[in-house]
């Protein structure tokens, strides 16, 4: 991988969602009781446009290209991302198809809860997306694969060999279900066509089959992948190229909202790569980004200009 070849604008395929995001509740209700809370607030999601949008707040360049409903929720989410001045002119719109979504929902003192339904994205295979997207000397980001299951494998290794070809860096971020019906080793034949594989510590035990770190890195970095970068959350980031292994610990923040993190971390990395930085470089802004994530309600709402970013890790 040269990182420094990736200079031009950022195309990030794969999941887009509206995110419905409850406020803490004191409880759940009972059944047909009515709880109330502060607020229910509607904002992108998903692990690509997550991404997209993190990269957007940035100051970076980017291009999604994805598929939505012909729903109101479509309709409210393109509005949204063409006021964040993202690019769509790669998202398809399924006239009679729902827009992906997510109800999150927390009781105070506990974990979130997420309520999930794919809509039209069940059904994306990839080829909705034009090739002449693919920038020339970019950074092509793949998110949310295994989680869109239709997803046609060999027309996603022929778009991410044209970007190569394009002299594109390749980023593939996964998200599944543990007790999904797809295989999690299912994206180990993708390896060789990506530069940078980001999954979580639960992702890489799944995909590698292996407990210990070490060894999961080396098996996705022997399946083809340049470098494995496995997010741990508060434990922070471990990544291997094949000739160095490289750890991270996470910046400390005041935590309002975790959920995106791991997808604001990736839109870190990829504009560390953008600028063609050495790679210890990019997982510390990585760290950064993602940390920054976490400081407001919403999944990139936390995600400052490039300049703070690089003012809060001078700072610390």
């Amino acid at each position: 991988m040269k990182p420094s070849e990736a200079n031009g604008k950022i195309l990030c395929v794969g999941d887009m969602v509206v995110d419905l995001f409850v406020h803490p509740l004191s409880r759940l209700p009972d059944p047909g009781e009515l709880v109330m809370t502060d607020k229910i607030e509607v904002f992108p999601g998903g692990n690509a446009l997550n991404t997209a949008i993190a990269l957007r707040r940035l100051g970076e360049e980017v291009a999604m290209a994805g598929s939505i409903g012909g729903d109101a929720l479509g309709g409210l989410l393109l509005d949204q991302l063409a006021a964040l001045g993202l690019d769509c002119q790669g998202v398809s719109t399924e006239p009679s198809g729902t827009t992906a979504t997510t109800v999150l929902f927390r009781v105070k003192g506990q974990d979130r809860r997420y309520v999930h339904s794919l809509g039209v994205a069940a059904d994306f295979d990839g080829k909705q997306v034009p090739w002449d997207l693919i920038p020339r000397e970019g950074i092509v980001l793949i998110g949310g694969y295994l989680k869109l299951a239709a997803w046609d494998d060999e027309t996603l290794i022929g778009f991410l060999r044209q970007a190569r070809k394009q002299r594109c860096v390749t980023v593939l971020n996964v998200c599944f279900a543990e007790d999904g019906e797809v295989d999690p080793k299912r994206c180990l034949r993708l390896l060789e066509h990506v530069d940078v594989f980001a999954p979580n510590e639960d992702e890489a035990r799944a995909i590698a089959g292996r407990i210990e770190l070490k060894q999961q890195a080396t098996v996705l970095h022997e399946a083809g992948a340049r470098c494995v970068v496995i997010t741990r959350g508060e434990r922070g980031v471990y990544a291997y190229d094949g000739d160095r292994i490289m750890e991270r610990e996470v910046f400390p923040v005041s935590v309002v909202d975790p959920c995106g993190c791991g997808d604001c971390f990736t839109a870190g990395i990829v504009s560390g790569l953008r600028r063609g930085w050495d790679f210890e470089r990019v997982l510390e802004f990585g760290c950064a980004v993602g940390a920054l994530g976490a400081t407001a309600m919403g999944c990139t709402n936390g995600v400052p200009s490039f300049e703070s970013v690089q003012r809060f890790i001078e700072e610390r």
